[in-house]
């Protein structure tokens, strides 16, 4: 009964959909869900691996966010600034697993921009570089940042054993799938041609053609 009130309770705090408000108290709320629901679930010990994997979530949705907080503020498109407040969630979801770990939190004091690890810079400052020259572009670089936020929760998902981050990494990842579906259309809407890069080429156009996921996972 207590696993499935805790997978309920997650469910609620991972339930945010793309367009879905995000206020101070919203975020309360959801960080407050997702306490309650991971103090039912056992805490296993971390691998290296497993450790590693986390740090690279926390950074790789901060760059995410303020990729799109500077794409919208150059281009105005709203899928943008919804996108962000989403990929503030998820960065919040995995804030949350970082201190049930006792792990330091890479971000730091969370300046837009700038990431500690210097693989993560130097693909933001390129991503950001390209995504300035013109609207299809930035929406380019959306799908793009979606296609690496997939690729990357998969095999965190596939290094890890514990059920907590299993069951936050597979709805992130569900959260990328649809977040790839919104870029698509801003594609579509650009008439321009999408070359996948880190997901094969049919995958991502399947994905992007596909509709939107509404129900959380809350099994895995």
């Amino acid at each position: 009964m207590k696993k499935m009130i805790a997978i309920a309770v997650l469910s609620v705090f991972l339930a945010g959909g793309l367009f879905a408000s995000f206020t101070p108290a919203n975020a309360a709320t959801r960080d407050n869900h997702l306490e309650t629901a991971l103090a039912e679930i056992p805490k296993a010990s971390l691998s290296e691996a497993e450790k590693k994997g986390l740090l690279l979530m926390r950074e790789e949705e901060k760059l995410a966010r303020d990729l799109y907080l500077a794409l919208y503020d150059k281009w105005g498109t709203r899928a943008f600034s919804n996108i962000a407040k989403s990929e503030q969630h998820h960065m919040d979801s995995i804030k949350i697993l970082l201190d049930r770990y006792g792990l330091a939190d890479p971000v730091g004091s969370d300046r837009r921009g700038k990431f500690s690890d210097p693989a993560l810079q130097k693909a933001y400052d390129d991503l950001l570089k390209q995504g300035l020259v013109s609207r299809a572009e930035a929406a380019k670089v959306g799908a793009m940042v979606e296609e690496m936020d997939i690729r990357d929760l998969r095999e965190a998902i596939a290094l890890t054993d514990n059920k907590d981050l299993k069951l936050v990494y597979a709805n992130l990842e569900k959260g990328s799938r649809n977040h790839l579906r919104a870029f698509g259309k801003q594609i579509s809407k650009e008439n321009v041609r999408y070359t996948a890069t880190y997901l094969g080429q049919a995958e991502a156009e399947k994905i992007m053609k596909s509709p939107h996921e509404r129900d959380e996972i809350t099994d895995i």
